[in-house]
């Protein structure tokens, strides 16, 4: 797979660095932050000529169709949160459950996924404009987001509890479940908080990257739920970390 790989990135950035309109080009994902293995996509950032997006795309789509073959693609609708441009491409003649992840950003853009304490080390294919800046989140842009997020989970968990109890002794089994679901993945802003506060926003995942085993082996505990009754013990507990992790926390984040 890794061979494989190596000779995948090494056509694709041949491609790019002849393109004059692409300034930066850099690898992220599982490769930036050291978890690569057979089963990762390939997450790339492209920085170049605001007017050139679209003409990039064309040429990247022309690449993989004469070289692996589209078996399908996803553009994400823009405006995107982000601001950026993307899109996802699962290739055909390439390895199981391999597929490429393409974010171009404009030259004029902002909001560039660079921060290493976010994105890792990512790996910079080449750079002709010093654009790259893997420089960390400012410690008081972590904070005032941080506390933007302990605000609306301190002051609103309490209506996911009420809700899920209600859809459990209604026995709304689908309800109960998917609110329950929504009640743990809320809950991550405060482990986040705790563990690793420039990733507030990531919920859920990556966790067995920046967790204690204490506390994953605590979030599978709760994830598996057989029955309603169940469930109902279950939303305790967790109605009583919340509690707890709201104290801890407030100090700091309050």
């Amino acid at each position: 797979m890794q061979d494989l790989r190596k000779k995948f990135n090494e056509k694709l950035k041949n491609l790019l660095d002849l393109n004059i309109s692409v300034h930066t080009v850099w690898e992220g994902g599982s490769a930036a932050t050291g978890y690569l293995d057979e089963y990762s996509d390939l997450d790339l950032g492209v920085v170049c000529a605001d007017d050139e997006v679209e003409n990039l795309f064309e040429q990247l789509e022309k690449h993989f169709a004469d070289n692996y073959g589209i078996e399908n693609k996803f553009r994400t609708p823009e405006p995107c949160w982000h601001g950026h441009s993307q899109c996802y491409y699962l290739l055909k003649n390439t390895p199981y459950l391999f597929y490429v992840d393409i974010l171009i950003e404009k030259l004029s853009a902002g909001n560039r996924f660079m921060e290493s304490d976010r994105h890792g080390n990512s790996i910079v294919w080449y750079d002709k404009k010093n654009l790259f800046d893997p420089t960390p989140t400012p410690e008081e842009e972590v904070i005032k987001k941080g506390k933007r997020f302990y605000k609306l989970i301190s002051d609103s968990y309490w209506i996911l509890i009420m809700d899920v109890k209600k859809q459990i002794l209604r026995k709304n089994k689908v309800d109960a479940f998917v609110i329950y679901n929504q009640l743990l993945n809320r809950m991550a802003l405060l482990w986040n908080l705790k563990y690793r506060p420039p990733k507030v926003d990531f919920g859920l995942r990556y966790t067995y990257r920046d967790f204690p085993q204490e506390t994953i082996t605590w979030l599978e505990d709760m994830l598996v739920v057989k029955n309603l009754d169940g469930m109902m013990k279950k939303v305790d507990i967790i109605e009583s970390k919340y509690l707890e992790l709201l104290e801890e926390l407030k100090e700091k984040w309050g």
